[in-house]
């Protein structure tokens, strides 16, 4: 009987469609999510000024998302990508018609320790307009029973960033108390404007007191 092996070049293209797929869908379920619960927070005033974690020292580091967009043809537009990357090749192109970034979207359950602690996210991005039009938030949020509860977000357009080069962006997140084990954290780019920005190299890490 002759041994069957997968052809190379297959097993490549399902590896490429098995990424393009899940990065659509987490597009579309986040983008769904987004719009309905940010609804909500809006009436209910639940917005908070941004915090910063200043001494990480006895805290217990883990990542718990990563995204470098490095599989992928970037000459296929459904995928929203671009042929230039902060440490790779390749990155995300956000339009109207890619709105929200991949970042993270979990359940407390299902992160280290319960999640109790920090969640601190950091993502590059590059634009070629003015800085004050670069229309895009990094957003932070828990989504609690269908409503985004404690939403925070940087406003990129007020962050004095540079145009044609990567720009760091840091958000950090105090989880609040104490949350369910059927809610859900979650870390994206919203972008707003009409032009287009890359994003790229977005990691979440979540850090709690040993």
């Amino acid at each position: 009987m002759k041994n069957i092996t997968s052809h190379p070049g297959s097993e490549m293209f399902f590896s490429l469609l098995s990424a393009a797929g899940l990065l659509s869908l987490f597009i579309v379920l986040n983008s769904y999510l987004h719009e309905g619960s940010l609804e909500k927070s809006r009436k209910a005033g639940e917005f908070h000024e941004t915090e910063h974690l200043t001494d990480t020292a006895g805290m217990v580091t883990s990542r718990v998302a990563f995204h470098d967009f490095e599989a992928g043809d970037p000459a296929d537009p459904a995928l929203h990508l671009a042929a230039i990357g902060h440490t790779g090749k390749q990155s995300l192109k956000m339009s109207s018609a890619m709105p929200f970034s991949p970042g993270l979207w979990t359940r407390f359950r299902d992160l280290p320790a319960g999640g109790h602690g920090w969640i601190r996210a950091t993502g590059y991005v590059w634009f070629s307009c003015l800085p004050g039009d670069v229309k895009c938030s990094l957003v932070a949020t828990c989504n609690h029973q269908g409503a985004n509860f404690k939403y925070m977000f940087i406003a990129l357009e007020k962050e004095n960033l540079v145009p044609n080069r990567w720009n760091k962006i840091t958000i950090d997140y105090r989880i609040p108390e104490p949350p369910l084990g059927e809610d859900i954290l979650q870390v994206y780019f919203w972008y707003r404007g009409n032009g287009e920005m890359l994003a790229d190299d977005i990691g979440v890490e979540l850090l709690r007191v040993k």
